[in-house]
């Protein structure tokens, strides 16, 4: 709550409690025709008051405290790759890392991983009926509370207890998987730059498709932070 939200609900709430002592201090007197104007034209300026309050309080949903995930950080990228695929998805990763609440990103194409990067816990990816879901779809899935969701146990893959994932197609065989350290912890910003490099994304992956490169197996380096 901003301070001129603060001041609007105080001073209306202020006005609402003067108004209720005035009212009981009149006593059963005859009714007051002044005193019965001033009750109305009080009441609604402490209602309205305490309505800008309301309405100018922001609630942001990534002022919530990250949790404390655990896993390495590191990065697995798959060999060999054509290497303007493996600039797309280090460039890509590094920036959606650095520019959006992500703490973990996974690529996956095919069924098989391209990229892992951020928060890793050594766990292979399995393809679950969320993913089937967003592959077949072609729309971005958004779990903002991953608790609430009884299919979770497909993302073993991520770090114990993610609160927050993300699931953006990725072409039209493939998938970006990013696991968010709070619940409600994207904006429209990050569901922005997600969607951008997956789109982007995509369009090299299907061209290296078309030119018959294959992916074979996943390398892996590891670090005390992102690469």
């Amino acid at each position: 709550m901003t301070t001129g939200a603060g001041l609007s609900l105080l001073t209306g709430t202020i006005g609402a409690v003067a108004l209720a002592l005035n009212h009981l201090t009149a006593g059963s007197s005859p009714a007051n025709v002044s005193l019965g104007r001033a009750d109305v034209v009080g009441s609604l300026m402490a209602v309205g008051l305490m309505l800008v309050g309301l309405n100018w309080t922001r609630v942001d949903p990534t002022s919530q405290e990250p949790l404390v995930l655990r896993g390495e950080q590191g990065l697995k990228l798959a060999e060999p790759l054509p290497e303007s695929i493996r600039e797309e998805l280090g460039w890509g990763s590094q920036m959606v890392l650095l520019n959006t609440a992500a703490v973990a990103i996974h690529c996956i194409w095919n069924q098989r991983p391209l990229l892992c990067r951020g928060l890793l816990t050594g766990n292979s990816y399995e393809e679950g009926p969320l993913a089937r879901r967003v592959l077949s779809r072609q729309q971005r899935l958004h779990l903002v509370n991953l608790k609430l969701f009884p299919g979770r146990q497909e993302f073993t893959y991520l770090p114990e207890d993610t609160p927050a994932v993300l699931l953006e197609p990725l072409g039209s065989q493939g998938l970006v998987v990013v696991a968010g350290a709070s619940p409600r912890c994207f904006n429209a910003g990050d569901l922005g730059w997600v969607e951008g490099w997956a789109q982007r994304l995509g369009l090299r992956l299907e061209e290296a498709v078309l030119e018959g490169k294959l992916i074979g197996s996943m390398g892996e380096h590891n670090s005390g932070k992102p690469l």
